[in-house]
């Protein structure tokens, strides 16, 4: 071999080794580096190109679709995060973390916000126009996926560019899918194609509007979710999807596995949350305390509030949910039952038998106390401590709030969206039905006043959801 060739030989060796040990390096380094700043380290990475580019939009009316994308905000913490949401006190305008943009529209009182898709069209143009690298991400309700086309398709952003995340109403999610039809199933493609062809043909108006209404309840095409969510470039959170059921149209059962549904639970969200994270989220959800409250000042004080009440209690926390009746009249005969479910009651005709939670337990005649599961319960003191979550829109009525205070069960402010405090504490809970429900854990749920009808809750009871939950009658 030549002193040229021997000496290319020995650089490529060279070269060769020097790959080898940095290759050795790098595993090393990957193998010993702590997985978690590694993996901060690539989230970092990624957020950098939202800094620039990605732009955030969640624009909720319901109140679990706000609490999603809240939650989904305060994760990702993208600057260019724009929101605008419908349920009043839901979340607090004041306390949002400064990231999140809000429209001039969105209420600072957080009651009497009015949608105005004109103003968030315009914010998507202005972006495009200044940034044309942008890329936009759209969370909204499952309801609204018009906003899709009457905001970002009529303001120059192509569907198939636009990042979709669907949030589920609620119960409405479910009991939609159960009634649509075969034929009105089969008929949405060809209308969403119609639509979204009307919108690109009239982008040059800035003011078009195919529905007609630009400041309504955006609820045109609220049966589509399912089938929108069929495109690779949409995504469809819900809390429980094995609890889909429909008997009117086969296409659609065929198509449920060509949805991109996510099974997504904001609990885990919500504990997924750096301390310091949760703790800003936490103002911002509790905030809402202060709404109309005559005792609660700051924010420490709500935040102090809930602690001394839910938790690190001698006694388990439960909490009753309400709804639209606000008086005496609808709740008394359910709040009695509850009651005297949790109070241990020794039956008058035979001493040695004491009722307590709809079971029978046999006790010494002269036993103050019932053991049940290892837990020592007194005979006649209610074994629990009751609250009452009012309804945000409905808090119970002066008559009412004075038979709780007979029976001391307290009244939580009633703005506070019930869910975060599921997260939040350990506490049991009961109640008329609702969409909260759908956000308790297995074995959280006690008891409902009155047989449920919603088709998700339903579904879920049939499937054993709520095996062993005990149903009160008025």
């Amino acid at each position: 071999m030549k002193n040229g060739a021997k000496k290319a030989a020995v650089a490529v060796c060279m070269a060769l080794g020097w790959m080898l040990a940095a290759v050795f390096a790098l595993s090393a380094w990957l193998a010993f580096s702590n997985n978690a700043t590694l993996k901060d380290w690539l989230e970092k990475a990624e957020n950098a190109q939202y800094d620039s580019e990605t732009y955030d939009f969640y624009i909720t009316l319901g109140t679990m679709p706000t609490l999603y994308a809240t939650l989904n905000a305060y994760t990702n913490q993208n600057p260019n995060t724009y929101m605008w949401f419908l349920r009043g006190n839901t979340i607090s305008y004041e306390y949002s973390a400064e990231y999140i943009h809000y429209f001039e529209s969105q209420s600072e009182s957080n009651a009497d916000s009015e949608i105005d898709y004109q103003e968030i069209r315009d914010k998507v143009r202005d972006i495009r126009l200044s940034n044309p690298a942008a890329k936009f991400r759209l969370f909204c309700d499952d309801l609204r996926v018009r906003f899709i086309l009457d905001i970002f398709v009529a303001a120059g952003v192509d569907f198939e560019d636009l990042q979709v995340t669907l949030l589920s109403d609620g119960t409405g999610t479910y009991s939609l899918y159960q009634e649509i039809t075969e034929q009105s199933y089969l008929e949405q493609a060809d209308m969403w194609n119609t639509i979204e062809q009307a919108y690109e043909d009239h982008r040059d108006d800035d003011d078009y509007c195919y529905f007609g209404d630009k400041n309504g309840q955006a609820l045109d095409l609220e049966t589509y979710a399912f089938y929108v969510s069929t495109f690779s470039n949409v995504s469809y959170w819900m809390q429980h999807p094995d609890y889909l059921q429909n008997d009117l149209s086969e296409t659609l059962n065929a198509q449920r596995y060509n949805m991109n549904i996510v099974k997504k639970d904001p609990k885990a969200m919500y504990d997924g949350l750096d301390a310091r994270t949760r703790a800003a989220y936490q103002k911002v959800v509790l905030a809402n305390a202060l709404v109309d409250s005559d005792t609660l000042e700051t924010l420490e004080d709500a935040v102090a509030y809930f602690d001394s009440q839910l938790s690190d209690r001698d006694k388990p926390v439960v909490l009753i949910l309400g709804t639209s009746y606000d008086g005496l009249e609808h709740n008394q005969t359910f709040i009695d039952q509850t009651i005297a479910y949790y109070t241990p009651t020794r039956s008058q005709e035979d001493q040695t038998k004491v009722f307590f939670k709809g079971k029978e337990y046999t006790v010494a005649a002269d036993a103050d106390r019932v053991v049940v599961d290892g837990n020592e319960y007194k005979i006649g003191e209610i074994s629990v401590y009751l609250f009452f979550k009012g309804h945000p829109s409905y808090p119970a009525d002066q008559e009412l709030q004075a038979y709780f205070a007979e029976e001391n069960i307290v009244v939580l402010p009633h703005r506070t969206p019930v869910e975060v405090l599921f997260w939040m504490y350990d506490v049991q809970v009961g109640g008329y039905e609702s969409t909260s429900f759908l956000s308790c854990t297995q074995g959280q749920t006690e008891f409902f006043f009155g047989e449920p009808t919603n088709a998700a809750l339903v579904a879920m009871r049939e499937l054993g959801f709520f095996d062993g939950v005990t149903v009160f009658e008025e």
